[in-house]
């Protein structure tokens, strides 16, 4: 598409300010349509400048592979965090484990009562 061309967003904003100035022109004389015109245009192209310069910033290769890697290192960061739990987790069932065949095996070794 022949908009996405970066040459695009100085043209817009060249005719942005060449319209602008013709705002003054157009007034002078006292034609008032005319001068609006002028001031709707150069709006227009202003806005459209800013809408292009927002798009070639957000297509930019190396903005999305940025935040590709940014969300990778967010992806390990919580992996890593799950495994600790998991190890946290594993260790205290260990450890409840071990309590209680300790205390089923302290049952055991009591001598029954006569």
């Amino acid at each position: 598409m022949w908009f996405k061309h970066r040459a695009w967003i100085p043209v817009a904003w060249g005719l942005a300010a060449v319209n602008l100035a013709a705002v003054w022109f157009a007034a002078r004389p006292g034609e008032p349509f005319h001068a609006t015109g002028h001031a709707v245009l150069a709006v227009a192209l202003a806005l459209g400048a800013q809408r292009l310069t927002a798009r070639r910033r957000a297509a930019s290769p190396s903005d999305q592979l940025q935040a590709a890697l940014d969300q990778n290192d967010q992806l390990h960061q919580a992996l890593d965090d799950m495994q600790a739990r998991a190890l946290e987790l594993e260790e205290r069932l260990d450890f409840a484990e071990h309590l209680l065949a300790q205390q089923r095996d302290a049952g055991r070794l009591r001598e029954p009562p006569p």
